[in-house]
């Protein structure tokens, strides 16, 4: 008779011991709130935050699913990299975003983190912008056109004293150096004939090679004195021309491939849990 009269009271001990586990395990509690749509490390996101970064990006208005989603992924994103540079000492509960609930400051905090823990790490050798070159000739060669000097001068004094003394012997480069607003100061540039303007093709075909044309008027106070270097069927920009364009490039993916890792490494250390239900969107992956 004792074992059955203590049946009840132990279910209800039971009882009230899950219930105030409940109470204290934050996470069940914000799974309950039809605000907190979820949590990631020791920030909950909340349906606010969300409509505030859709509006941010221009979204606010898109019903489209996979348009919310990745507005969606760039937010878990943000604050992952928030419980990175905000002090562990917070509070063990997931706690709203506070001031970084404003899309602005939270992307500002964010590309200040990357720049400082990932972008700032990107090195590109010489050697990988050669090989990129070699490999990839196709990108720098060009059709038809004129290696071109040229250089841009603020009037018609100016022209006239380039001309003179271009006119006894002075290099181009040496003149546009003193008198050219261009600033390419006088450099070889190849251009495809299909890419100059029309004004520029006739004088460029009567042009001799090597021979500076007389200054032509622009405007006012804009004259143009220019110099054919040479015709080409065919032409490969040389490496040194590209460098920059390749070391960008390259920048640009090494930088992605440590972003990826950094982020990844985040998910690693902080719990992201989302409360899929409450999303107000249907949720699709991004597929590669």
């Amino acid at each position: 008779m004792r074992r059955q009269a203590l049946a009840p009271i132990l279910l209800l001990l039971l009882t009230l011991t899950l219930a105030l586990a409940c109470r204290r395990d934050p996470l069940s509690r914000l799974e309950k709130d039809p605000g907190t749509l979820a949590v990631v490390g020791r920030f909950a996101l909340a349906k606010g935050d969300f409509s505030s970064a859709l509006s941010y990006n221009q979204a606010g208005s898109s019903e489209d699913p996979w348009v919310q989603s990745r507005v969606w992924d760039g937010l878990v994103n943000a604050v992952l990299v928030l419980n990175d540079i905000t002090p562990a000492d917070l509070g063990s509960s997931p706690h709203p975003l506070g001031t970084f609930s404003d899309p602005k400051i939270l992307e500002g905090a964010l590309d200040r983190a990357l720049q400082e823990r990932v972008y700032s790490k990107v090195e590109v050798p010489e050697e990988e912008v050669t090989a990129y070159y070699r490999d990839h000739r196709g990108e720098f060669e060009r059709g038809p056109g004129v290696l071109l000097r040229q250089m841009l001068l603020p009037g018609e004094m100016q022209a006239a004293d380039a001309a003179g003394l271009l006119r006894r012997g002075h290099s181009f480069v040496d003149v546009a150096r003193l008198y050219s607003l261009s600033p390419d100061r006088g450099a070889t540039q190849y251009f495809q004939y299909s890419e100059l303007p029309d004004y520029l093709k006739p004088v460029v075909e009567k042009a001799r090679d090597g021979v500076p044309t007389p200054p032509m008027r622009l405007a006012d106070n804009a004259y143009q004195i220019l110099q054919v270097d040479g015709r080409c069927k065919t032409y490969l920009l040389p490496r040194d021309e590209v460098a920059p364009e390749i070391r960008l490039r390259l920048s640009d993916e090494r930088g992605e491939e440590l972003k990826d890792e950094y982020l990844e490494g985040l998910r690693k250390r902080f719990r992201i849990v989302v409360f899929w239900s409450k999303l107000p969107f249907v949720y699709q992956k991004e597929t590669p």
